[in-house]
């Protein structure tokens, strides 16, 4: 079917060609004596032979604009009625500088959300180019997808997706994708964060790109409808945002660019300023009380979690009995809460000093409490 579209296009580009071409009217046939040049044949073969070969490393290097369709509905993507459409999404591949990607892998990066993979994140990996297909490893993932790669032009690809196995397709990955070349702008940056950090909040991103001139910081308020541009000739991650006002929450993104343009945006990511730490409030039993329960509860200033702080050392809650130490155990949980109930070794006519690590309870905004928390209780004869 390949070699009968090919020969409609010599066809085609044949009839566009030939002498009197303006006076041409679609289905009249050709006369004795029309001419067609050197140039357009060598023109034409050269297009068919380009369609024909093998796909080149050089083929896919740079950045395109692509459209992506998928059966499944996906965050972002557009209701089509039939299938889902994603427009306008910049992927970059870039060279490892091995003499090819088989050799060495090359890279892949995707704005957000990605056109290949169906997630509201960018797409960044690596690929490999084997006889026409396109071998796709997502970072952190340990298994390659494949796309058949079909060149339409040298400022057009599709990319159509090969595997039928009920764990990718369509569940996960387009259906298929039209890619056109666009001006090289840098490659769109990934995996953006946003910290509340008390006093500020700090975006992160990171760079796939060797060609930006630098970044532009986008922020919409929770009072806004559409983001700004907050920052421009920003050079490298991390922005620090120190414009906020207490308990605003600020929605953000990033764009790489150079001096062919912006790449696309990352995906929105959003923070709170809050540099209210949380407290424990009250406790039963209370500090200095004597009780007959094994039970103890806290309750919290505010909302909390009870996971742990990054690079934490140290138990969640520990106590001594009578001068001997001992450990609760309870793991901690990364879902919100006002309270905390728990249960200890019970033993009549006793003292108890419970200690609560200030590195296992922080608020929605990443705030821990500024100090370990401890109280004494005695048990009843």
């Amino acid at each position: 079917m390949k070699h009968h579209l090919l020969f409609f296009t010599l066809i085609l580009l044949l009839t566009t060609s030939i002498s009197k071409a303006d006076d041409y009217v679609w289905g009249e046939e050709f006369e004795e004596g029309d001419i067609i040049s050197a140039e357009t044949f060598n023109q034409i073969f050269n297009t068919i032979e380009k369609i024909n070969r093998e796909v080149k490393d050089e083929d896919l290097i740079g950045t395109w604009s692509c459209n992506a369709i998928t059966t499944r509905n996906t965050s972002g993507w557009t209701n089509k009625g039939a299938f889902y459409q994603l427009t306008n999404a910049q992927v970059t591949f870039t060279s490892s500088g091995s003499s090819s990607s088989i050799e060495s892998p090359y890279s892949i990066s995707t704005s957000a959300p990605s056109p290949f993979k169906r997630i509201p994140e960018a797409f960044t990996g690596v690929y490999s180019l084997f006889d026409n297909m396109i071998f796709t490893k997502i970072s952190g993932e340990t298994d390659s997808r494949i796309f058949l790669v079909d060149i339409k032009s040298e400022t057009k690809i599709d990319f159509i997706f090969q595997e039928t196995s009920a764990q990718s397709f369509p569940a996960q990955y387009s259906s298929y994708i039209s890619c056109d070349s666009a001006v090289a702008v840098p490659a769109a940056p990934s995996a953006t964060t946003a910290t509340n950090a008390q006093t500020l909040v700090n975006v992160t991103w990171t760079d796939n790109s060797t060609d930006e001139t630098g970044f532009k910081i986008y922020r919409r308020l929770s009072t806004e409808t559409d983001a700004t541009v907050l920052a421009t000739a920003v050079t490298a991650s991390p922005y620090a945002d120190s414009t906020l006002t207490e308990g605003q929450t600020a929605y953000y993104s990033v764009a790489a660019y150079n001096d062919n343009g912006e790449s696309a945006k990352t995906n929105v990511v959003s923070a709170t300023l809050d540099s209210v730490k949380p407290t424990i409030s009250s406790i039963s039993p209370l500090n200095n009380s004597t009780t007959s329960s094994n039970n103890v509860t806290l309750i919290f200033s505010e909302l909390v979690t009870t996971w742990p702080k990054e690079g934490t050392s140290g138990t969640f809650i520990s106590y001594t009995k009578n001068g001997v130490s001992k450990v609760v155990n309870i793991a901690g949980v990364d879902i919100l809460q006002s309270s905390l109930n728990f249960t200890f070794e019970y033993e009549a006519s006793s003292t108890y000093t419970f200690t609560i690590n200030r590195n296992y309870i922080s608020d929605a905004n990443g705030n821990y409490m500024s100090a370990d928390y401890s109280f004494t209780f005695t048990t009843g004869s």
